[in-house]
């Protein structure tokens, strides 16, 4: 812990330190430098490990309780520096954060915005944990209180399957005969929910050699398929009808990204 401080104190720079345990995460101390210039830098390992390199644009900041505040993510030295600014210190004001406390943020959520939400402290998941508790204990006595913690504990669980995005960056596709019959071919929906993927998102199909194939995004009804470009890229890379590829996404700008192809998975 020590170390940790002395490194903060020599070099602002680095107030922000990277979860490797949790990609998907990155814990900070507040120093006063942020406050003063409305800044927040953001571990280089994270911005690497979440493919934020070349993102810019708004960027949601969430507290515990699911309020938000949009901040700026900004790029310098061509991507080696990413920060947050505008917000960041109205953040930290509205939720009790003063220089030198520690804190932690998880990226909950990709796609045409980012969403980092603050991780309660020990402090605070012990009180919320109590009263989940009680509200469990009220549930069985009324059915009003029963209610509420259903909604409670869908939140919850709803936050912890979103809660590391850099480890769903993943998605595996299983060429099925119909797909290449009716040449119609769904991205899953809970990928595309999870990432913010929708039709305005400009997507191609890349492969270990670098070429790039585009395809435009459709809806039909609650789900999202791809046009024209796929048939191509799964012809170039051996694909056979009944075999699954495993795909990996990068985000390229805003609303533009790629899906890597990583991998063929025999049945």
């Amino acid at each position: 812990m020590k170390r940790h401080l002395q490194v903060g104190k020599k070099n602002p720079k680095r107030e922000a330190e990277y979860c490797s345990l949790d990609p998907s995460c990155f814990s900070a101390k507040v120093m006063p430098s942020t406050l003063r210039c409305d800044l927040l830098n953001l571990p280089r390992s994270f911005v690497r490990a979440n493919g934020l390199e070349t993102r810019c644009g708004d960027i949601v900041l969430m507290n515990e309780k699911g309020r938000s505040w949009t901040s700026s993510l900004k790029q310098r030295q061509c991507g080696r520096r990413s920060y947050i600014t505008r917000g960041w210190r109205s953040f930290c004001s509205a939720n009790g954060l003063k220089a030198g406390d520690f804190f932690t943020f998880r990226l909950i959520k990709r796609g045409a915005t980012l969403v980092l939400r603050k991780s309660p402290s020990h402090r605070e998941s012990k009180e919320e944990a109590d009263e989940i508790e009680s509200l469990s204990t009220e549930s069985e006595r009324d059915e009003e209180s029963n209610q509420d913690e259903k909604s409670l504990k869908r939140h919850i669980s709803i936050w912890k399957a979103s809660s590391s995005p850099s480890l769903n960056r993943f998605v595996t596709i299983t060429l099925k005969p119909y797909n290449v019959t009716k040449c119609v071919l769904f991205l899953p929906k809970p990928f595309t929910d999870l990432h913010g993927i929708t039709v305005g998102t400009k997507l191609s199909l890349v492969d270990k050699q670098g070429v790039k194939w585009c395809t435009k995004l459709r809806s039909e009804g609650t789900r999202i398929r791809m046009t024209g470009g796929w048939k191509d890229f799964f012809k170039a890379n051996c694909v056979k009808t009944g075999e699954s590829i495993k795909l990996k996404l990068i985000w390229e700008e805003d609303t533009s990204c790629v899906l890597k192809f990583c991998s063929i998975m025999k049945p």
